[in-house]
C-alpha cells in the first residue's frame, strides 16, 4: 500500500482537446500551494484524476494542513485520503487498505462503493463491495452496513494494475484552476460585494489583480488598511495578489467644483473605470471586474450602469453578482471569511462625498454634456500616474 490523496475534478473533464492545459494548470497551482504550506507530496495524473503521493498516511493535524490547500484550490471537485494498492493476482492489499481506513475513521454505519475502469478485474463491483464490507464487519465490532446516508462511505476505484481506496469524499473548491481564464482587474472597495465578486471570478479561473480608489487623508487610514485586509483574506484562494492603490481625492474635488450634485456618483464611477481601463491595458488584463448588483444602490440601476460603463472601451466588464440578492452575497462573504472585515466601519471615497439626492436614471446625453465642464483626460492621467503597487501574499 502507498498512502496518497486522491483528487478528482469535474468540469476540466469536459474540456476536450484543451483538457491537458487545464490539468497542467491545476497541477502547477497545487504544487505551488503545497510548497507555500510546507507540505510534501508528489503529484501525478492517473486516469482522469490526480494522485498526491505521501511518505506516510497523515494524522489529524497533517490532514488539517492538507485541507487548507485542497479546500481552497479551484479546479478540485472532491478528494479523499487513502491508499494506492495493487490489483494483479490478489485482493489482500485492498483488504489491508480498508482495515487501515476503518481503524482511522470514527463511524457506526458504512457502505463500500466500488467503480471499475479495469473491466478485466476478476471481481465485479458488487463482489468487491461484499468482500470489503465483510472485512470491515469481521474486524470491527458494532459496525453496520447502511446503503443510504451512512456515517462513512469507503470508495474503491479499480483502474489498471492498481486501485485507489479512500474514506469519504471531501468537497473541494470547484470551478477552474486560476490562470486558465486570462487576467482580470478587480475594482475593490471596503464593502461586502467586491471581494465576493473577486472570489467568483477566481473560481472561474481568472488570474486577478486589484485596484482601490481612496480619498486619504479625507478618509481615514483604517479605510485603506481594511482593503489590504480584505485582499489578504482572498490570498487563501489566490496566493499572490497585486493591489494597486489610487489616490482619488484631488479628482473628487474637481468633480465637486464643476459637476452638479446629482451627477457626482456617476462621474466618480466613470473616471474610476477609465483609470482602471488604462491600468488593465498596462498589466495585460482582458476585462474589469466589479461587485455591482442590479438596483442595490443608486449607481447600480440599469440606466446608471449603462451610462457609467459607456466611459470605457475595454470589454467585458464582468459583474458576477449582478443578479444576486444582498443576503446571498452575505452568505458567500461569510463562507470565504471576508464578511466580518467588510462590515467594519469605514468611510470610502464615494460615501464621504455622497450627494443628498443622487441621479438614479442617468441619461447619456446629459452626462456627456456635463462632462465637457472638466478635463477628463487630465484627471485620468492624474489618477493613473499616482497609482502605487502593493504585493499581498498568503500568510
Amino acid at each position: 500500500m502507498k498512502p496518497c490523496i486522491i483528487v478528482h475534478y469535474d468540469e476540466i473533464g469536459l474540456k476536450g482537446n484543451n483538457r491537458g492545459f487545464f490539468e497542467q494548470r491545476l497541477i502547477d497551482n497545487l504544487a505551488e500551494k503545497i510548497k507555500i504550506y510546507g507540505l510534501n507530496g508528489s503529484i501525478s495524473k492517473n486516469f482522469g484524476r490526480f494522485k498526491i503521493g505521501l511518505a506516510n498516511f497523515p494524522n489529524k493535524d497533517e490532514k488539517d494542513s492538507w485541507k487548507k490547500v485542497l479546500d481552497t484550490t479551484f479546479g478540485i471537485a472532491y478528494y479523499g485520503f487513502g491508499f494506492q494498492t495493487i490489483t494483479e493476482g490478489e485482493d489482500e492489499s485492498l483488504k489491508e487498505a480498508i482495515r487501515f481506513l476503518a481503524k482511522d475513521t470514527e463511524f457506526e454505519t458504512f457502505r463500500i462503493t466500488t467503480s471499475r475502469a479495469n473491466k478485466n478485474f476478476p471481481m465485479t463491483s458488487m463482489e468487491v463491495n461484499h468482500m470489503l464490507g465483510g472485512t470491515v464487519l469481521r474486524n470491527f465490532e458494532n459496525k453496520k452496513v447502511k446503503l443510504k446516508n451512512p456515517d462513512i462511505a469507503f470508495y474503491v476505484e479499480i483502474l489498471g494494475k492498481h486501485a485507489f481506496c479512500y474514506a469519504g469524499k471531501q468537497r473541494g473548491a470547484g470551478g477552474l484552476p486560476i490562470g486558465s481564464a486570462g487576467k482580470g482587474l478587480v475594482l475593490i472597495s471596503g464593502g461586502i460585494d467586491s471581494p465576493v465578486a473577486a472570489y467568483y471570478m477566481a473560481k472561474r479561473g481568472m488570474n486577478l489583480q486589484f485596484i482601490h480608489f481612496h480619498s486619504y487623508p479625507q478618509t481615514s487610514q483604517k479605510s485603506v488598511d481594511k482593503v489590504r485586509q480584505l485582499t489578504q483574506k482572498l490570498t487563501q484562494f489566490h496566493p499572490y495578489l497585486k493591489l494597486h492603490m489610487c489616490p482619488f481625492l484631488e479628482i473628487q474635488k474637481e468633480i465637486l467644483k464643476n459637476i452638479p450634485d446629482k451627477f457626482r456618483i456617476i462621474f466618480y464611477r466613470r473616471i474610476m473605470l477609465k483609470i482602471a481601463e488604462r491600468l488593465a491595458k498596462k498589466i495585460g488584463a482582458k476585462g474589469l471586474v466589479t461587485g455591482e448588483s442590479l438596483s442595490q444602490v443608486a449607481s447600480q440601476t440599469i440606466e446608471n450602469m449603462t451610462v457609467i460603463h459607456e466611459a470605457v472601451e475595454i470589454m467585458p466588464i464582468l459583474q458576477p453578482l449582478v443578479g444576486f440578492d444582498k443576503s446571498e452575497i452575505i452568505d458567500v462573504a461569510k463562507r470565504i471569511d471576508t464578511f466580518q472585515t467588510s462590515i467594519k466601519p469605514h468611510d470610502d471615497c464615494c460615501t464621504v462625498f455622497m450627494p443628498k439626492s443622487p441621479e438614479t436614471r442617468g441619461k447619456l446625453d446629459e452626462v456627456l454634456a456635463q462632462e465637457k465642464k472638466i478635463d477628463v483626460e487630465d484627471l485620468v492621467e492624474l489618477g493613473f500616474k499616482s497609482i502605487e503597487l502593493e504585493k499581498i501574499t498568503i500568510e
